[in-house]
């Protein structure tokens, strides 16, 4: 896979953006940990919820992505730098302010290729219609990249999003530049808390849940695994969906 940047929006907290960003990390240690650097950005200073999970894990950069250039010249310089590495951004709610400051500077030099990096935008939503105005203000100053809106079914089936589907329907700039929609599968309170709650990875978590949970927990990981490999922009046949344990018993059969 091409040298890529994945920036985990939102726009606001409260949509899941540390959720899709601890299991995309693990997706992708999986996938490509053989053969490229998995690299954290942190950009929340106050609750790095993700940065505690994988500090001493895998490389982690903390970067505040606000309206002061500071974190956006840290970071930038970073990737310039580095080579056959894939970084996950796990922004903060805050980080609106920045990318109305910083983002089309940043979108120019990926699209000058002074940093060559493909960009990879995962946009979690809830079935307000805020979440998808904020995604509207992030395209007005990052045009560069593949979009994809997460729909959340933490908060709802897919088809309960229709404030979702209305904007988009009625926005001819937002259809321009969506490439496409994934729905993030729902996870058991109980199970949620022992993972996201308990800060620990998805193996960790395996670890210390009962049978029948930690199966459950395994046909989830699946269902978010098949979400990312619908993308389309990853290569088939190798790391997690080439591991026959990673997919075993999601039907019940040995």
């Amino acid at each position: 896979m091409k040298d890529t940047i994945f920036y985990v929006g939102g726009g606001k907290g409260g949509v899941g953006k540390s959720m899709i960003s601890l299991t995309l990390v693990q997706y992708l240690i999986d996938k490509y940990g053989d053969t490229k650097t998995i690299h954290l950005i942190e950009t929340d200073e106050s609750n790095p919820d993700v940065g505690r999970v994988y500090k001493g894990k895998i490389p982690m950069t903390t970067a505040i992505l606000d309206s002061d250039e500071k974190g956006w010249i840290l970071m930038s310089s970073l990737i310039e730098q580095s080579h056959d590495t894939l970084f996950v951004i796990n922004s903060a709610a805050r980080s609106n302010m920045g990318i109305k400051k910083n983002g089309r500077n940043f979108t120019a030099i990926l699209e000058s290729g002074a940093v060559p990096y493909n960009l990879i935008t995962l946009w979690p939503i809830n079935r307000q219609k805020d979440s998808v105005a904020l995604l509207e203000d992030f395209l007005n100053y990052v045009a560069f990249g593949s979009v994809y809106p997460v729909r959340n079914c933490y908060f709802g089936e897919s088809d309960d999003f229709t404030l979702y589907a209305k904007y988009v329907n009625e926005s001819k700039f937002l259809r321009s530049r969506i490439s496409g929609i994934l729905d993030f599968p729902a996870l058991s309170d109980i199970i949620a808390d022992a993972f996201y709650t308990g800060g620990r990875t998805i193996p960790e978590t395996v670890d210390i849940l009962g049978a029948f949970a930690g199966q459950s927990f395994l046909s989830w990981r699946n269902q978010v695994c098949a979400m990312f490999d619908s993308i389309g922009e990853f290569e088939v046949g190798v790391g997690v969906n080439s591991n026959a344990d990673s997919h075993e018993n999601d039907n019940g059969d040995e």
